[in-house]
Order: structure tokens, then C-alpha cells, then sequence
């Protein structure tokens, strides 16, 4: 049988993916072609001689599912084996490509050791096949020659019918031959040897209890038509069928591989013939072979130690991926060298760790157990507990020896661990509140005694953390916060003192200050740092920071003193927009205490019943009739009146309460449009416009809560359309897709507000289920009294149109602004020229009306 190492074609999108495998297979030995994508691995297979295929699962354009569709229905290519390569551990999809034809399949990353044993099981298994379907051929060639020898005379048929028994009964493979009736002619020793007392199960009709045959282990009991010579005295070819035969009453098994063919005699068919062949060690191995190569895969993926495994005849050692990233390195950073290990541990280590290496080997000592300080990337030493056994050959040699690597650095370093920890933040590592407090007290004793020392201290706060957190996840905020940390300590001075409050608050001490310029250049730096893309998992978060500032003032007594001013100071570039920094003035406390209030005044608002909700109606450009209404908030305050959102919605945003705020108004939005519906025949086609913050998209129960309200007003849901901004939309990007996805299936219409506003690329209408486009009164405003007509309003509704939305013109103020949306196909609008926003009452007395809000003789004709 032909040994030599085959030609693999590995396919992948990703050129790093397939240099890796490139690479690992070329130092086995293999011939290594690549494809970068589908269609030109279809390409390669058609033009080249390929053994085997490394086919990764997502690709662009085609995936490696429709690749291995089109490469098995192919004649030229279907007897190919497949190993799907894929980093998704999803086994019904991996089951899936299984059942399509793919012989194995890979986890990404690559396990060295398991990548070669799935490629050369797969090799051998197709030179297995295609020598077998040689040895088939031959052996039915013969056949054919002895039936043919044996219709051209009597006499001869009689010897050749000697020869053939003589030859059949020397076959190790067992042979058996029917006539057309279905009834045993022949069948030589190998037969009865192989099927024992079960030989009968295989004949067409046979009188015995049938047996139960079954192509693979899934599928259902073979029915009697199914059976190879069956098929043969049909005239039918069967070509190495694998059935599994259940038989006796411990449920023995035992794999049978089958090739039947038609006998030919000289009125045409005669019978049939089977060649039978044991296959149940080989299957028992392959299964054994695979069980342990998944336990293997499954232990180095789960363990959290770092795995070793060193080839001592070669001299190679894996280290796994989690062996290198203890040490701070990727990858490809480590190679597979034994000095790649010894060369890092520390020189007084060494000698102890390769004395106990040797004594393993030499089988001195039972098995290696050992700590020792290796060299991390960084260049500090950690402690490791390394611990390996090796496997010996028959004369008493080590050949392998394998093992697990085990940080117990924070064991070792315990009590100096218990000293930092109670002055430093346990998941940053910086300063905590208690060691920059004592810092800072430091600091104003020294200004006291010297008058020309200054210094300067910053609150930070992280615009939208709580958003990011609650949406990807406490791991993530945490990462996040570990990046920011790093980038902070970066901007500063090493005398510079940065510390972590809590949550996301961080302090910083700028010490002896230079000049007064030094205070706002770290600020901007700051800024400039925190607002760069951060990766979390495959998303990059953009994030900004707000910063207040004090400068150093004979005034204060102590640090809290200091820590509260700029802590007031954050809070007023907060909610000055965000994203900015301010210097701590005396005024800054009036304001702050007027926002306390309002923002206890607004804790109370709902509770106190002072909300309130305004319907501004949304008509139909050619005839002005109302065809449903937005939702908007209101405040009415007991001291200071009737307020607007731009007056407390930010505060709402700051504290949470936009969430509590947000459902109610969608419930009274809903309840509202019910009575309404209920009580004036005009009203029932209405549908209602409600805004979703950012905050409600970011609740897991999202969903669950806005199916509950509309189940507990009766509102139908295509009555209902939620209206979430371009922001919004993409600050989560799959996540919201999925969400909106699921409330897109209630029945609900969602709405892009203030559409153009936000995001040049507009490929983001493909990935979200919108229904309505609402173009943002400031385009509207460019229509001008002359008739000019506006690009971008134009381009909107032409991009509304194209993808079949709907588009909502927004504040529509004057008849020459409703006859050029009119002549650009705006089906609705909004704004004070139809109404402004309105209460309850005063709303139901205009659809009472049912009059239109503007004559349609004051529009011209579009």
C-alpha cells in the first residue's frame, strides 16, 4: 500500500489561518496547496490531483457549507475527504457538514498533535478505500471470467468451477453466491467463518427472524429490498455498503463492509454474488482513536493550566496556547524548542528543573513535580508548578513526556499580595481611595510649608459605562476598565498618582506642578487617549471621559475637601455634554444643588402623578388627515411648571430613571390610543410613535416588557411604532439586530429618528428590520420659501423608497415646505404647521373633527 504523505488543500479566508496550517502540515511531511476562498478551492480541486481538504466554515461570499455541497455532488470530487475547520464549536452545525459528507472535523485554535492525527487518519482511510475498490475490481474480474468460461462449455465449466471454489475458499474476505430465487449456491469458508449461524440473515427471503441492518447508527432498521444481494439479483451494484449487524441477546455488534453484484448466465441474470468483510476492529479502533482524540481536545481547551508535550525523539515540545499567554506571549512568539522553556526560568531555578527532567526520564523519580520562576514577557518572574509524566518504549527509553504548568506566583507572593491589596484596587491594580487620599494629605502639608508648590487634582468619569457594562457584560467592563487604567498611567509623570475610586471613577494627583499650563495639556491628552477604539471580544467600544478640575488652594483643610470640589466639577462637565473637562468654580455648588433637586423633584414625578404625556399628530402630506399621533413627555412641575425633555432628560439619562420613565410612557401611550380606538370611529386605523432611550434597548427583559404592555392595553400591535435613534441603533451593533429582530416579530413598526443626522455609511438599514425613515427637521428647515429643493431630503426619501420604508418629514412649518415633500413622493409629516404637540383632550377633539389639519386646496398638485 502507497505511504507516501498526500496533497492537502487547505482553504481559508484568513491568510495567518492558512500559513498556521500550512506550516504544521508541510513539517509532517504533506504537500500543502492553499485557497483563499470557495470558488478558488473549487478551481484548484478541478485543475489538481488533492487528496485531502482543510475547509474552513465562514467564508465571505461562499461558505464552506456550499463549498463542501458543490465539491460532493461533483463525480470528479465526491470520494475527496473533508475535514471542516471552524472556530464555531457548534455541534449541530459540525453534524450537519457531517452528514453532508465531510469525514472530520477541526476546533480552531490548532492543536499540533491533533490536526496530524485527523489528516493521516483521513489519508490512510482513502488509500484504504481506493485499495479496496482495486482488490473489488480484480476480484470481479475474475468472477466474470469464470462465468463466462464457464457458459461456453459444460466440461470446462466444471473446471473452472473447481479452480473458482478452490481460489474462493483460499479469500480471507467471505464470499457468497445466490441464485435468482434468492436461495444459497455457494459461499466459501471465510463466509461461514465471518457471519457464523447469521450467514442466512444476508439471503433475499430468507425464512428466519430478520435482523436488524442499519446503515450508520442513526438511522432506521434496513427492510429486507435494502439487502445487497437483494439488490444484485435486482441487477443492482453495490459498491462497499457499511452496515452494522445487531444480533443475539447481549446486542453484539459487529460492521460488515459488502460489495454484490449480478451473475450474468446465458439467458441473461442468474443470481448474485457478495463479498463480505469483517470491518468491526478497524471501526472499533477508528472509534477509540476518536473518543480519545476528543477527550484531548476537550482537556486542552478547558484546562486552565498550561499544557507541554514533549516529542523527546524528535526533540519537538508543544506548548498550548495558554502555556505561552501565562508567560505574556501569542502564539507564534513561542516555538518548539525545548530552550524556549529552560532559557526563561530563572538561572537560579534551572539547574534544579533539568535535574529533575533527567531523573524523570531516567525513571529516578516516579513523576515530575516541581515550582520554579520563569520569565515572563514583561520581564518579572513568575512561579510555576510545573507538573509531567512520561511514557517509555519497550527497552525502557522515555519517547514522550507530557505535563501541565500551573501559575502559583499569588500563593508565593501571599503576604506581600495582603499589604498591596489593602492600598491598591484589586482589579486595576491602581491606587485605591484609601492610598490616594494619604498621597493628596501629602501633598497639601507640603504646599503649607511651601508656597511655590502646586499641584492639581482630577475626577474622571466614564461617559456610558453603565451602558456598555449592563449590555456586554461585567467581563467586559471590567477589560474596559484594566484599558482605561493602563492608558491613564501612560499620560502621566511617574511622581503623577492615578487611582480607582470605584466603579467607574478614577482620581488623579498631577504633583508639583511646572506651570499652569501643564493642567490642561494632561486633561487634553486624557481625552485624546480614553476617546481611541477599545476592543472587547471582536466589538471595539468607543468611550469618552468627563473631568472635573481643582487647582491647589491654601483654602483647604483636608483631601475630601479637594476630592469633593473636583468630584463637582466632573458633574458639571457632564452635564454640560459630556466629553469635557472643568475647572472647579464656588458657583459650581448652586448649580449643583438646583440639579440634586430637580433630579429628587424627578424621582418622585411619577409617583406624584406630574407626568404627563402630549400627542403631536402625524398626517398624510396629500390630504392632511391625521394618520397617527407621536408620543411626547412632559413635565408639569409644581414650582416651576410645565417643563420640556431638554430640561430633565439628561439628568434622567445620568441617574437610570429614563428606564421607569420610558415604560411608563409607552403604556400610556398605548392605553391611551385604546380608548381612543374604543370610543370615536376615526381613530381606529391611528397608530402611535413612541421613543425608546438607549438604556430601554439595553435591558435583557426588552423584549418580554414591551410584549406584556401591549398584552395588558389590548393595543394591536401594527398600532404601535417605536421610534430609536441612529445611535442607539449602532452603539451595540449585533445585539440590538437580534433585539429588534424579536420585536419586529410581535407585529411592531420601528422607526429611525432623526434619520441623517448620525452615520455616513448607511449599510446599517440592511441589518436592522426598520419600517420607517423620520428625516430630521433640520433637513426640512433647508426648504426654502423659493421652492429649492434639498439633496439630502431628496436622496432620503429616494433611499425610503428604494428599500420600501416609509418616510416621516419632521418638523414641517410652512405650505412651501409641504408642497416640495409632496413633489418628492413624502407620503407623511409632521410640525407646527399642523399642530403643535397637544394634550389628551384637546387631541381627541381634532380626531373627532376628522377634518384635515391643512386644506387641500392651500397644496398645490404634486
Amino acid at each position: 500500500m502507497n505511504s507516501a504523505p498526500g496533497t492537502v488543500l487547505v482553504v481559508d479566508d484568513q491568510e495567518l489561518m492558512r500559513d498556521i496550517l500550512g506550516r504544521l502540515l508541510r513539517a509532517n511531511g504533506y504537500n500543502v496547496i492553499t485557497a483563499e476562498n470557495g470558488l478558488d478551492a473549487l478551481e484548484q480541486l478541478h485543475e489538481q490531483s488533492i487528496d485531502l481538504v482543510l475547509l474552513d466554515m465562514m467564508m465571505p461570499e461562499m461558505t464552506g457549507t456550499e463549498v463542501l455541497q458543490r465539491l460532493k455532488a461533483n463525480p470528479a470530487t465526491c470520494d475527496i475527504p473533508v475535514i471542516i475547520v471552524s472556530a464555531d464549536s457548534d455541534i449541530d452545525r459540525i453534524v450537519a457538514c457531517i452528514h453532508l459528507g465531510a469525514e472530520d472535523y477541526l476546533i480552531k485554535p490548532y492543536n499540533s498533535v491533533l490536526l496530524n492525527a485527523r489528516v493521516s487518519t483521513c489519508l490512510e482511510k482513502r488509500r484504504l478505500r481506493l485499495h479496496e475498490q482495486g482488490y473489488q475490481r480484480m476480484l470481479e474480474e475474475q468472477v466474470a471470467e469464470r462465468t463466462a468460461a464457464l457458459r461456453r462449455s459444460e466440461a470446462e465449466l466444471r473446471d473452472q468451477s473447481i479452480l473458482l471454489s478452490s481460489i474462493l475458499n483460499s479469500m480471507g474476505d467471505g464470499v457468497v453466491v445466490v441464485n435468482m430465487a434468492g436461495q444459497l449456491v455457494h459461499h466459501n469458508p471465510a463466509a461461514k467463518q465471518i457471519l457464523g449461524n447469521h450467514l442466512y440473515s444476508l439471503l433475499p427471503n430468507n425464512a428466519l427472524p430478520m435482523t436488524a441492518f442499519y446503515p450508520d447508527e442513526q438511522s432506521a432498521a434496513y427492510s429486507p429490498e435494502h439487502l445487497p444481494l437483494e439488490q444484485a439479483i435486482r441487477g443492482q451494484v453495490v459498491d462497499s455498503m457499511e452496515l452494522l449487524m445487531i444480533h443475539g441477546p447481549d446486542m453484539e455488534h459487529q460492521w460488515l463492509n459488502i460489495t454484490a453484484r449480478p451473475l450474468q448466465g446465458s439467458g441473461g441474470l442468474s443470481g448474485g454474488v457478495a463479498v463480505v468483510r469483517d470491518i468491526s476492529s478497524a471501526k472499533q479502533a477508528e472509534l477509540v482513536l476518536r473518543e480519545s482524540e476528543e477527550r484531548y481536545a476537550l482537556a486542552a481547551r478547558g484546562a486552565n493550566d498550561g499544557l507541554w508535550d514533549w516529542h523527546l525523539r524528535t526533540g519537538r515540545i508543544y506548548f498550548s496556547p495558554r502555556w505561552k499567554e501565562m508567560l505574556g506571549y501569542t502564539e507564534s512568539e513561542i516555538s518548539t524548542t525545548i530552550e524556549e522553556w529552560i532559557s526563561r526560568v530563572h538561572p537560579e531555578d534551572r539547574e534544579r528543573l533539568e535535574t529533575r527532567l533527567a531523573a524523570h526520564r531516567g525513571r529516578l523519580i516516579t513523576s515530575l513535580e516541581h515550582e520554579y520562576r520563569i520569565q515572563h514577557k514583561n520581564g518579572t518572574y513568575h512561579w510555576m508548578l510545573c507538573r509531567g509524566l512520561a511514557v517509555w518504549n519497550e527497552a525502557s527509553a522515555a519517547v514522550r513526556m507530557a505535563g501541565s504548568q500551573t501559575d502559583i506566583t499569588d500563593r508565593k507572593l501571599a503576604e506581600q499580595q495582603l499589604i498591596h491589596d489593602a492600598l491598591h484596587d484589586s482589579l486595576t491594580g491602581l491606587p485605591n481611595r484609601a492610598l490616594f487620599v494619604d498621597r493628596l494629605e501629602h501633598a497639601l502639608t507640603r504646599a503649607k510649608r511651601n508656597l511655590e508648590y502646586r499641584f492639581a487634582v482630577l475626577f474622571l468619569d466614564l461617559d456610558r459605562f453603565k451602558i456598555i457594562n449592563d449590555s456586554l457584560g461585567h467581563t467586559s467592563g471590567d477589560e474596559m476598565l484594566m484599558t482605561v487604567a493602563k492608558r491613564l498611567t501612560a499620560c502621566l509623570r511617574p511622581g503623577d498618582t492615578v487611582a480607582r475610586l470605584g466603579g467607574d471613577e478614577f482620581t488623579i494627583l498631577l504633583d508639583d506642578l511646572p506651570n499652569e499650563q501643564y493642567t490642561t495639556d494632561i486633561t487634553e491628552r486624557i481625552q485624546h487617549v480614553i476617546a481611541s477604539p477599545l476592543t472587547l471580544g471582536e466589538q471595539d467600544i468607543f468611550t469618552t471621559v468627563s473631568i472635573g478640575v481643582v487647582l491647589s488652594n491654601p483654602e483647604y483643610a483636608s483631601a475630601t475637601e479637594l476630592i469633593r470640589d473636583a468630584d463637582t466639577a466632573m458633574y458639571h462637565a457632564k452635564m454640560t455634554g459630556k466629553a469635557r473637562a472643568a475647572l472647579f468654580t464656588p458657583d459650581m455648588h448652586a448649580d449643583v444643588i438646583s440639579t440634586l433637586q430637580l433630579e429628587s423633584d424627578l424621582r418622585w414625578a411619577i409617583e406624584r402623578e406630574e407626568l404627563r404625556v402630549h400627542y403631536q399628530p402625524i398626517v398624510t402630506l396629500d390630504t392632511g388627515y391625521i394618520v397617527g399621533v407621536e408620543a411626547l413627555l412632559r413635565w408639569q412641575h409644581p414650582q416651576r411648571g410645565m417643563l420640556y425633555p431638554a430640561e430633565f432628560l439628561g439628568i434622567a439619562e445620568e441617574t437610570g430613571l429614563i428606564v421607569p420613565i420610558g415604560w411608563w410612557v409607552l403604556h400610556e401611550a398605548c392605553r391611551q390610543l385604546v380608548i381612543w380606538q374604543d370610543q370615536i370611529p376615526a381613530a381606529a386605523p391611528l397608530w402611535v410613535n413612541v421613543n425608546l432611550s438607549e438604556k430601554q434597548l439595553a435591558q435583557p427583559d426588552m423584549v418580554q416588557r414591551v410584549q406584556n404592555i401591549l398584552a395588558s392595553t389590548g393595543l394591536a400591535a401594527h398600532s404601535l411604532k417605536l421610534e430609536i435613534t441612529e445611535h442607539t441603533l449602532l452603539a451595540y451593533g449585533d445585539i440590538t439586530a437580534q433585539t429588534l429582530t424579536q420585536v419586529r416579530a410581535l407585529g411592531v413598526q420601528l422607526c429611525i429618528d432623526d434619520f441623517g443626522t448620525g452615520y455616513s455609511s448607511l449599510s446599517y438599514l440592511q441589518r436592522f428590520p426598520v419600517d420607517v425613515l423620520k428625516i430630521d427637521r433640520s433637513f426640512i428647515n433647508q426648504l426654502g420659501d423659493n421652492g429649492e429643493r434639498s439633496e439630502i431630503v431628496q436622496t432620503i426619501i429616494a433611499l425610503a423608497r428604494a428599500l420600501s420604508l416609509q418616510a416621516v418629514a419632521e418638523g414641517a412649518e410652512t405650505l412651501q415646505q409641504v408642497n416640495q415633500l409632496r413633489e418628492l413622493h413624502c407620503a407623511f409629516g409632521q410640525g407646527w404647521l399642523f399642530s403643535k404637540a397637544l394634550t389628551p383632550e384637546a387631541l381627541e377633539t381634532l380626531v373627532r373633527a376628522g377634518a384635515p389639519l391643512v386644506q387641500t386646496s392651500s397644496l398645490q398638485l404634486a
